[in-house]
């Protein structure tokens, strides 16, 4: 070969063909999911709506005659009413809270409910607590305005997460409408999620979808569902006797139940507060009731959590709360989920090599 000679043309190269055809897919799949960025809470909601309220779907539209859509639209329906009359009343009850202690503090009017006498002259828990507890409203105004920015600090938290609180309810919202659109064509996004697993996982899609729906519908009955009952429990009693702030105690509860600390301490706290400020009639049925509600947990769990589910309890239960502390509420699902499915694998593939 000389230098005259004209230079050879460049070889067809697979490697480089590869390359680019990967990279033009990851920036259009990039592209995808920067477009869908900020759905994506929205998006996890409705589909977890959508698996969880899937046996009740095709339960009613069985009993219309085969009429998804009047079913889909029936359980929207019930489901906004559930998610805006609570959510009405802890808000308003939240506002008007916060509206009152500002008030309170501004017109140095914030008053100290007084113990009866025989709590001072007794011994034992009720001789500690009055020993304890503020003598006259002017040590707590005193105390108020000593510490005023704190309080700002703490009043602003506050109105910060009452506004999340609101739009958060708004998301939950629209995911309810969009669960109902994913239930009318709940089967052919099974599918083509099953088809879309299989390519991934190796012909283990279906069984990956229905460990996902199951472990789905798991967390919702034995811990969500769990929590929220609790929590109407505990809300029932104090907004019917008339505990002050109890919006703020509700949405307190439901976040203790949540993470399995349970209504404990705050009941405990009414209880006191209750026996200290009320009749001795309705504090002692308030008292009754929250004791119930403690320990309702110790019946619920029991008949949900474990029911049915592909893998053990212990899964669930880790996943959930793992994935709430990394992730906040949607991780209670997405915890359980992801934890679960790594379960499976790991299981598959222990009992594969004891095969070969």
């Amino acid at each position: 070969m000389t230098l005259n000679d004209p230079p050879k043309p460049w070889p067809p190269s697979h490697a480089v063909d590869t390359f680019i055809r990967l990279a033009l897919l990851g920036g259009l799949l990039l592209w995808c999911v920067l477009i869908l960025a900020p759905f994506t809470i929205i998006l996890l909601w409705a589909v977890i709506l959508a698996v969880g309220l899937y046996p009740l779907f095709t339960m009613i539209s069985r009993r219309m005659g085969g009429r998804n859509a009047w079913a889909a639209t029936l359980i929207v329906l019930v489901g906004l009413i559930c998610i805006a009359v609570p959510g009405y009343f802890t808000g308003q009850s939240l506002v008007g809270s916060v509206q009152k202690i500002r008030a309170d503090i501004t017109t140095d009017q914030m008053h100290v409910p007084q113990l009866p006498p025989d709590w001072y002259e007794g011994g034992g828990l009720r001789g500690m607590i009055a020993k304890e507890w503020p003598k006259s409203d002017g040590a707590l105004a005193e105390m108020m305005r000593n510490n005023s920015d704190q309080i700002r600090a703490i009043a602003a938290n506050v109105v910060r997460g009452l506004a999340g609180f609101t739009i958060d309810l708004l998301k939950l919202i629209i995911a309810f409408i969009a669960a109902g659109v994913l239930l009318l064509c709940s089967d052919e996004g099974g599918r083509a999620m099953e088809r879309f697993l299989d390519r991934v996982m190796g012909r283990n899609g279906k069984a990956m979808v229905e460990l996902a729906a199951g472990t789905i519908r798991q967390v919702a009955k034995g811990i969500l569902g769990v929590a929220i009952i609790q929590a109407a429990m505990f809300a029932a009693g104090i907004f019917l006797a008339g505990v002050p702030a109890a919006g703020f105690l509700t949405i307190a509860a439901l976040m203790l139940c949540i993470v399995q600390i349970g209504v404990g301490p705050l009941a405990i706290g009414v209880i006191i507060y209750a026996w200290a400020t009320m009749d001795t009639a309705p504090a002692l049925l308030l008292t009754i009731w929250l004791i119930i509600t403690m320990i309702s947990d110790n019946v619920l769990k029991p008949l949900l959590l474990g029911r049915g589910a592909q893998v053990p309890t212990l899964v669930i239960f880790l996943g959930a709360i793992g994935g709430f502390i990394l992730s906040g509420f949607i991780g209670l699902f997405t915890g359980a989920v992801v934890l679960s499915i790594g379960y499976r694998l790991m299981v598959e593939w222990m009992e594969r090599a004891q095969v070969v």
